[in-house]
């Protein structure tokens, strides 16, 4: 009995016409060949499973086919030559694959340079693909630049990273760059009942959304995934079958255990994990489910369509939209930073549901969330009336800067009222490099840094999506072109932390000036006692 062949390997794009989800590149690299534009060198980046690699492959063999066909506009192999043969199998001599992670060293790069001044062994190009590229050391990449800045006419390079900022400019001003998309659920779930069909899989169309829901943008996960329930279920494959032999959950329990959250209910919460703990769901799972509906949440929140992506039904909808409204922008954006920065200890810890129980936990108790600039640092001495003691009210102040003056929380104000999120993540910057927007230069920049704790912020603001949001949001506050450059250093204290800081300090005074009222030293010189502890409530209120 022949061995089985896992179903992303089996099913692994072989041709262009095979790939899902990157039509844009394809077309680009198909014309080049046509029009005779090779690059010498180009940069694929991208989450991990969506084809990087694979396109690699079909471009190398593409271009080395000694019979290639022609049809309008696309590109086939022939996959009968010899050189379409090796390089499907791995083991051509012209068409190298090297793994960034394994051969990081300058020796590795060092031993590229010098085979790459041989001419190949048979046809006109040899073609070196290096995965996770931003791998290599520092001494690796100085080796490489010198091949790039003078690369030999038949040699052509392919790096394939999901970390594209790790690479030096020096390398990346050097190379073709294709952002690879995410693969969309629409698009997994056509190729699923595609290689289904092929299989002899009856495939429902409720099992091949959920499957794809699940895969996160990785047509190779979604394949996984199709094996794991096949070996679960045989041949028939159902919406129940797919939830048990995944560890999905129920939509109505992800509603169940927000709904908890939001409500400050930890120990019902907690509840809703037990039991799903008990069924054998995957905690993981469960947790990237939770942050997706909370996705949705916040969607609602802010009055923006419903996302494609989420692919839920009206009634999910309808408990999202009743749920929104139970917390602030600001609080679910913590929900979110909790959960998101925990979905990694989660997979790491040797015990998850204890991690997932004390995230949740936090997320249900923190405290509500009070915004600095509505709290002033003067207390009035008038105090409101209320039944048996009074109550002392703070004076409040706006404090936005005048529109005429250019300040980095203006900036974050300004991004705020579009982009709730991204100025919680600029909150967290270490300092910022503020650009001078009446110099002559028409290349004015604004240089944002981020301390190494809070490397994650670094990496998510340096994606080419929030990269065209600043951009323009930048050049909407400044009126005036800006380029935003994301650069990890510690500068001094971040915004979030001299917020936080800042409240304390002025939380404190008013509760120092609200115990030497006069009204209440007099009422305790009168009736004895202690003063019960001060509760600066949301509608920044002293109740004492």
């Amino acid at each position: 009995m022949p061995p089985y062949v896992v179903l992303a390997r089996k099913w692994r794009p072989a041709q262009f016409s095979d790939i899902v989800g990157q039509s844009h590149i394809v077309r680009t690299l198909i014309n080049s060949i046509h029009t005779e534009r090779i690059h010498q060198a180009y940069l694929f980046t991208g989450s991990r499973g969506i084809g990087k690699t694979s396109i690699a492959r079909i471009f190398a063999k593409v271009i080395r086919c000694e019979f290639l066909k022609k049809e309008n506009e696309t590109l086939s192999s022939c996959d009968e030559c010899s050189n379409c043969k090796e390089i499907t199998a791995g083991n051509s001599v012209d068409v190298m694959e090297i793994d960034g992670a394994s051969n990081n060293g300058v020796e590795a790069i060092r031993e590229i340079r010098e085979n790459a001044k041989y001419m190949p062994s048979t046809g006109s190009r040899k073609i070196y693909i290096l995965d996770e590229v931003h791998m290599l050391t520092t001494a690796a990449f100085n080796a490489l630049l010198k091949t790039l800045e003078e690369p030999p006419s038949h040699v052509i390079f392919i790096f394939a990273t999901t970390e594209p900022h790790k690479i030096p400019a020096t390398i990346l001003s050097r190379c073709q760059r294709f952002d690879y998309r995410r693969v969309t659920v629409g698009q997994i779930q056509s190729r699923l009942f595609e290689i289904a069909e092929k299989e002899g899989i009856q495939l429902e169309a409720g099992s091949a959304s959920l499957i794809a829901r699940s895969a996160g943008g990785s047509m190779r996960d979604a394949l996984s995934l199709l094996d794991q329930v096949i070996a679960f279920s045989g041949s028939q494959i159902s919406l129940p079958s797919v939830r048990e032999s995944i560890g999905l959950i129920e939509g109505q329990t992800l509603i169940e255990i927000l709904s908890a959250v939001f409500k400050k209910l930890p120990l019902k919460a907690l509840q809703f994990i037990e039991e799903s703990y008990q069924q054998g769901h995957d905690l993981r799972v469960l947790t990237r489910s939770l942050i997706e509906f909370l996705h949705g949440t916040l969607l609602i929140k802010i009055g923006s369509p419903r996302s494609a992506t989420l692919e839920l039904s009206e009634e999910e909808w309808r408990e999202l939209d009743s749920l929104s409204s139970l917390r602030s922008i600001e609080e679910m954006e913590m929900i979110f930073q909790v959960l998101h920065q925990g979905l990694e200890w989660i997979a790491r810890s040797p015990q998850p549901k204890i991690v997932l129980d004390i995230l949740l936990i936090k997320c249900a108790t923190a405290d509500t969330l009070i915004h600095i600039d509505s709290i002033s640092s003067n207390t009035p001495d008038t105090p409101t009336s209320m039944p048996g003691l009074p109550m002392l009210q703070p004076a409040l102040t706006d404090l936005v800067p005048e529109a005429s003056i250019k300040t980095w929380e203006g900036f974050i104000q300004q991004v705020r009222k579009s982009r709730p999120l991204l100025a919680s993540m600029l909150e967290h910057s270490s300092g910022t490099e503020f650009p001078n927007i009446n110099e002559n230069s028409p290349n004015k920049s604004m240089v944002i840094y981020f301390s190494p704790q809070e490397k994650y912020f670094s990496e998510q603001l340096q994606s080419r999506i929030y990269q065209e949001q600043l951009n323009q949001l930048s050049r909407d506050y400044f009126e005036t072109s800006i380029r935003v450059q994301i650069e990890l250093k510690n500068r001094g204290e971040s915004f979030a932390s001299k917020k936080e800081r800042e409240k304390n300090e002025r939380i404190d005074s008013i509760k120092e000036k609200a115990e030497n009222h006069p009204i209440i030293l007099e009422a305790k010189s009168l009736f004895g006692g202690e003063l019960s502890p001060i509760d600066i409530q949301e509608k920044h209120h002293a109740n004492i």
